[in-house]
This record gives C-alpha cells, sequence and structure tokens, in this order.
C-alpha cells in the first residue's frame, strides 16, 4: 500500500505520542526499523514532517541506552493528522486469504499494527505477509472453552486469566473471541520493558477515541492516572486484552493487583497468562477467584481427533498418531509446526531432542 515516508513516521509514533519513559522506538534507528526506511533518510524525514509543525525533535536518553540521542514526538497538529491517516487506512479494503474484508478489521483480528499490515499490502489491495506472520493461527475445538469466556464477558465478573502453556492457543482463542464479542477492545502486548507508564499509553488512544479523553489529558498534565483511568471507564463496555503476562516486574504485578478498583461493572479485562507464571507474579489469589471477583480459565492441549485434524493428514497410522499425542500433548503450536515440516522452529520452540523431532515429523506421514 502506497505510504509517503512521512505517513509511515507519523503512524508510527502515533503509539508513543505521550510515553513518559522514551523508548527506543522513537530514536532514528526505531522509526528506521518499524516505518522500513532507511536510516540515512530518516533525518530528512523527520525534519520534513517538524516544517510542517507535525513532529518535535528533542535530546535525551532513550530507555537502556547509555548516552544521548535525538527523540522524536508528534506534536498536537501530528496527532490529529496521524489519527485521520488512521481512520482512513482502517476503512482501506483488503483482500486475505478468507476473503475480503478492511485493513482495520485483519488488523484487530491479527492482533498486529495497522502500519504492519499496511505496509504487507500490495497494490491490487491483497495482504502479502501470509497467515502465520499475520498471527493468525489454526484454531480447532475450544468450544467449551469459548462458551466460557462468552458467558463471562456477558455477566462475569471484571477480571478473566486465561493460563496456558506456550503454543497451548491462548492467544488464537482471544482472537476467536473478538471475532464474536460485540463490545469494542484494546489489546496490548506485554514486552520486556514495560512499565505502567507504557501501559497508560496504550490505554489512552483507544480511550480517547471513544470520547473518554480524562487518561489521556492525565498523562499529557502529568495528574493521576489512576482517578483518570477509572472515570473513563466509567461508562461505556469496552474489553481491555493484554497477552503475555508470566515472569512479570512487581511494578507490572501492582499495575494488575491495582487495576480492578479502577473497573465498572460494564469494563472488563482478559489477561493471557503462561501456565508458567511464578506465584510473586500472580496478582490474584484463590479467595478472588472463591470470591466471583476473579474468573481463571486453564487450556489443556486438543483432543487426539482434533490433533489429526490439524496434522492434516486423515490417514494417518493409529500408533503414530498416539506417538505424536503423548509426545506433544496435544499442543496446538507443536502440531501445526510438525504438520508443515519446520523442524528448526520446532526444535527451537520446545525441549524435543533432535531424535525427537526427526520421529515427530517421520510419524506425521506414516499412513494405516
Amino acid at each position: 500500500m502506497l505510504l509517503t515516508a512521512g505517513e509511515r513516521v507519523l503512524l508510527h509514533l502515533l503509539a508513543y505520542w505521550n510515553a513518559k519513559e522514551p523508548p527506543e522506538a522513537i530514536t532514528q534507528l526505531g522509526i528506521s526499523d518499524a516505518a522500513r526506511i532507511r536510516r540515512s533518510h530518516v533525518p530528512r524525514t523527520v525534519k520534513a514532517l517538524a516544517r510542517e509543525g507535525h513532529v518535535e525533535e528533542r535530546e535525551g536518553r532513550a530507555h537502556g541506552r547509555g548516552r544521548r540521542v535525538r527523540l522524536y514526538y508528534l506534536t498536537e497538529s501530528g496527532l490529529r493528522r496521524a489519527r485521520e491517516l488512521v481512520r482512513a487506512l482502517e476503512a482501506q479494503p483488503l483482500v486475505a486469504d478468507a476473503g475480503p474484508t478492511t485493513l482495520g478489521a485483519f488488523a484487530k483480528a491479527a492482533g498486529r499494527p495497522l502500519l504492519d499490515v499496511a505496509l504487507a499490502v500490495d497494490e491490487s489491495g491483497r495482504y502479502r505477509g501470509g497467515a502465520r506472520e499475520a498471527g493468525l493461527p489454526a484454531f480447532l475445538g475450544r468450544r467449551d472453552e469459548l462458551a466460557s469466556l462468552a458467558a463471562w464477558l456477558s455477566d462475569g465478573p471484571p477480571f478473566m486469566v486465561v493460563f496456558g502453556g506456550q503454543g497451548m492457543g491462548k492467544t488464537a482463542l482471544a482472537r476467536r473471541l473478538l471475532q464474536r464479542a460485540p463490545r469494542p477492545y484494546a489489546w496490548k502486548d506485554l514486552r520486556a520493558g514495560d512499565t505502567a507508564a507504557t501501559i497508560f499509553a496504550a490505554i489512552a488512544p483507544f480511550l480517547e477515541e471513544r470520547g473518554r479523553s480524562r487518561l489521556a489529558e492525565a498523562l499529557r498534565s502529568g495528574a493521576d492516572p489512576w482517578d483518570a483511568l477509572a472515570a473513563d471507564l466509567a461508562g461505556p463496555e469496552v474489553l481491555l486484552v493484554f497477552d503475555g503476562y508470566g515472569d512479570v516486574p512487581e511494578e507490572i504485578v501492582e499495575f494488575f493487583r491495582r487495576l480492578p478498583s479502577a473497573l465498572s461493572r460494564a469494563a472488563k479485562v482478559l489477561v493471557l497468562a503462561q501456565e508458567t507464571t511464578p506465584s510473586y507474579c500472580r496478582f490474584h489469589d484463590r479467595r478472588a477467584v472463591e470470591s466471583g471477583h476473579v474468573a481463571e480459565l486453564h487450556l489443556r492441549g486438543l483432543t487426539m481427533e482434533e490433533s489429526r485434524e490439524l496434522l492434516g493428514n486423515p490417514r494417518i497410522a493409529e500408533e503414530a498418531l498416539r506417538r505424536i499425542y503423548l509426545l506433544t500433548k496435544g499442543c496446538p503450536l507443536y502440531l501445526e509446526l510438525i504438520r508443515d515440516g519446520d523442524s528448526d522452529t520446532l526444535r527451537a520452540r520446545s525441549r524435543f531432542t533432535s531424535a525427537e523431532v526427526n520421529l515427530l515429523l517421520f510419524s506425521r506421514d506414516v499412513v494405516s
């Protein structure tokens, strides 16, 4: 999709418009990587945006860097222009493998930044990123789990925590729910280096688009964000989704411990957490579950029949299928990698030995 270098920079910087701790993403290197602009072309691009009044340059230390570097922030004019671009892009028609849709709907379903998806659309309007790159894993079964999440969303406690091992399908389950959920949602992938400030910054634009601007104003003025967040969440039926919760720092644990106090009955929070999350990182205890303040859902592996379907070999020998099932325990990620013959990724993403990987790939093709 044709976007000028300046438009790419504006779309990229929109995600960091009110970040209190400057991230690497707003340096020249970060802009070059995300907007796919040559590093040597970034200075002239941001200077042109600065002349138009859309960007201002400051000097400071980006998170994780020792020396001072140039940092780039959107001005009020740049913020308005970036949001205009977002609205226009979201409405753009797009053709994916599953059929026609819009760029905005596809980006939400894939859980990817709008700019990333836009840069993977060709001149004919077809997405060329590939299903795996788009974050759309295979989805099988999970009817009971989907029903539980739908019931929670309709009339459950403010918090739901979905626990599951690596590759067990937490993200795929949440995305399938969101395809059916009637309420607006914001998705935040938790990453190393996240703080309470970065989470507030991720939530604020979503709420502001819905006419709830107190959090955004608090972040700009340095006021208490918690009171502002509670005010913004007092009315609308919204869903906040946080993916990748696990061995997180104490500041993040404390954020989630405090978040329920800011929620109205209408607002919901869905947290996708690793089953191996240490006890000291869990922001709720058994009493919170038993009292009905927090709901939990623990994902297990697929059934043997679902595993057969995901492997894509309906004639696979029963003994070979049992062997694969016993080793993988029905983990969708492992089954998908076996189906695709991706031995390198399977070895990297699991604890299987090379001999076990070879056995799994061999078993995939054994027919009765």
